[in-house]
């Protein structure tokens, strides 16, 4: 029974360090602050963001590319806490807003300031400080 208990936590820690490590990590930097930021590559994904989380520590958030490039336009859907979005093109800001979470239905929609091909969202009050025209620097959390 022991052997079989082991083997089945030996099992679900494999699995466990498989998932951990699907997730797409990157390195954000804009205006000399850095975030470690998940991608959120899949369209399904991408709906979701990062509603239905009680709390998005300091210092992490969620990089939306988009390709191609588009103006878009983003929720607070279901989502618990107050985010910066930061609109991305060419690797500048083109702009930052700060939301706060939506229980209702239909939320509004914030809509781009024109064409992005990312988006970045964290805390509120991260890139508080962050103007038009900023460098968004990407890196791999590997480097």
């Amino acid at each position: 029974m022991k052997r079989a208990a082991a083997a089945v936590a030996a099992a679900v820690a494999i699995i466990l360090t498989g998932c951990a490590a699907d997730v797409d990590e990157l390195r954000v930097t804009i205006d000399g602050v850095t975030i470690t930021a998940e991608q959120a590559t899949s369209t399904d994904a991408q709906r979701e963001g990062l509603s239905g989380r009680d709390s998005v520590p300091d210092g992490t958030g969620m990089w939306f590319p988009l390709e191609p490039a588009q103006r878009t336009e983003v929720w607070m859907q279901d989502t618990r806490v107050p985010l910066d979005v930061v609109w991305i093109r060419d690797g500048r800001v083109t702009g930052v807003v700060t939301l706060q979470p939506c229980s209702t239905d239909p939320c509004p929609r914030e809509p781009s300031p024109g064409i992005v091909d990312a988006i970045l969202e964290a805390p509120a009050g991260t890139f508080a400080q962050t103007t038009v025209g900023a460098a968004v620097e990407r890196r791999s959390t590997d480097e």
